[in-house]
């Protein structure tokens, strides 16, 4: 991964004040440093970000300056321990707004506009202050003010209604799809105003990011779901695994399993790739009534699919799938898609960086690559605090000031300092 400063990065004219924690937010601000914009991030001067405490931590040892979680979401920022409730810390906050082109924040709905901090307070100062709330359900509305959790939206979204086997109950997608998604749309959201600020003339904007309302705008299963409903009012249930042509679904291989994609139009080229011509319209097989009896989809995986499959590797059955114009892939465990991918290893997606206290790991890279080189690394995740000397230094700050700051708890410790 490339570390050096360079001015061709396209946001590197932008100045972010980070209020955000957990993993939308900090999401939402990693997407827009890692293409150059300069993030001040501001955590609680003891606990910092809550995102410290998520895992996985090296060694499965809780440390705040580890977490993996926060070491992925951070790369780029610069953190300034500051504890927003004092005098003090308002001052200094109101520095760096006036310094910044943006503040994006993921307080709970009315936090800001109890800190003085809201976009209505804040705007009369800043009539040019862009300013992204990103929250669970939206800064307005009966739900405002409720709690959530990754496993609440979806749920909440209908997706999780048709998840899961039909006698079992409801089952979510792993990790913080909904977040995550959340944190993308934020970003591009931001740029949106951005841009009318700067090329349209329009004034500053205030950016209402919903987690909920954003997971329904996803491009993924719930939208044909979706639009079922309101075309001819579908409701949508639970799929039978299995059910449907063949070969079609996970298989077990000579050293694990494929996905393949092989009924339908693509049976001919199923029925050349085994070197068995007499299949291809052979009634007991062929599509469309071949491929919906459950006897005849029994006796093709017995007899002739999984005996194929028994002798090569996966990835041996993707290459051969693939020569026929197939679609299939290798159903890969995490340590063969980060070590034994020659696709990421030809294009140079994973890199390794180097943090002082957690160590040294590889991350990922670029969403998209460009000509310049765009996406880059310019400094690894911050400890609690650690740039709260030099960003205060910055606002004109004396090393006494800084110390009695430190002294009275508005910035974090001096001694933490890196």
């Amino acid at each position: 991964m490339q570390t050096k400063t360079s001015d061709n990065q396209p946001l590197n004219d932008i100045t972010i004040l980070d209020l955000t924690n957990g993993i939308a937010g900090p999401y939402c601000t990693k997407m827009l440093a890692d293409y150059g914009a300069k993030i001040i991030k501001i955590e609680h001067p003891l606990s910092g970000d809550f995102s410290r405490k998520i895992g996985p931590f090296p060694g499965n040892i809780s440390n705040q300056e580890k977490s993996g979680t926060f070491l992925l979401l951070n790369n780029n920022k610069r953190s300034v321990g500051l504890n927003l409730k004092s005098s003090e810390g308002k001052s200094i906050i109101h520095k760096l707004i006036a310094k910044s082109d943006m503040v994006i924040e993921s307080f709970s709905p009315g936090v800001m506009e109890r800190l003085e901090l809201d976009y209505s307070t804040l705007s009369k100062s800043y009539p040019k202050l862009i300013m992204t709330s990103i929250s669970n359900f939206g800064q307005t509305g009966p739900y405002a003010n409720y709690k959530a959790s990754e496993l609440v939206f979806f749920g909440m979204g209908g997706r999780m209604h048709s998840s899961g086997l039909p006698e079992r109950n409801s089952v979510k997608l792993g990790g913080n799809h909904v977040q995550y998604q959340a944190g993308n749309m934020a970003a591009m959201a931001t740029m949106f105003a951005f841009y009318g600020l700067t090329y349209q003339k329009n004034q500053g904007q205030h950016v209402d990011i919903s987690i909920f309302e954003s997971q329904m705008g996803s491009m993924n299963a719930r939208i044909s779901q979706l639009v079922a409903y309101q075309y001819n009012g579908e409701k949508s249930s639970r799929a039978v695994y299995g059910a449907g042509g063949f070969p079609s679904g996970f298989y077990e291989c000579k050293d694990g399993f494929i996905n393949i994609q092989g009924t339908g139009s693509f049976w001919p080229r199923v029925t050349e790739m085994l070197g068995r011509p007499d299949l291809k319209d052979n009634p007991l097989f062929a599509p469309p009534l071949g491929q919906l009896n459950p006897e005849s989809k029994e006796e093709f995986l017995s007899s002739i699919w999984n005996p194929w499959l028994s002798t090569r590797t996966k990835n041996e059955v993707v290459e051969e799938c693939q020569k026929f114009g197939i679609p299939t892939g290798s159903v890969n465990n995490v340590k063969e898609v980060m070590n034994n991918n020659p696709q990421f290893a030809y294009r140079g997606y994973f890199g390794t960086i180097d943090h002082p206290v957690a160590g040294s790991f590889k991350y990922p890279g670029p969403h998209f690559v460009t000509e310049q080189n765009w996406w880059k690394i310019r400094n690894h995740a911050p400890t609690l605090g650690q740039h709260t000397n030099e960003v205060l230094n910055e606002l004109g700050y004396s090393p006494l000031t800084i110390f009695e700051l430190a002294q009275k708890g508005v910035i974090s410790n001096i001694s933490k300092e890196n």
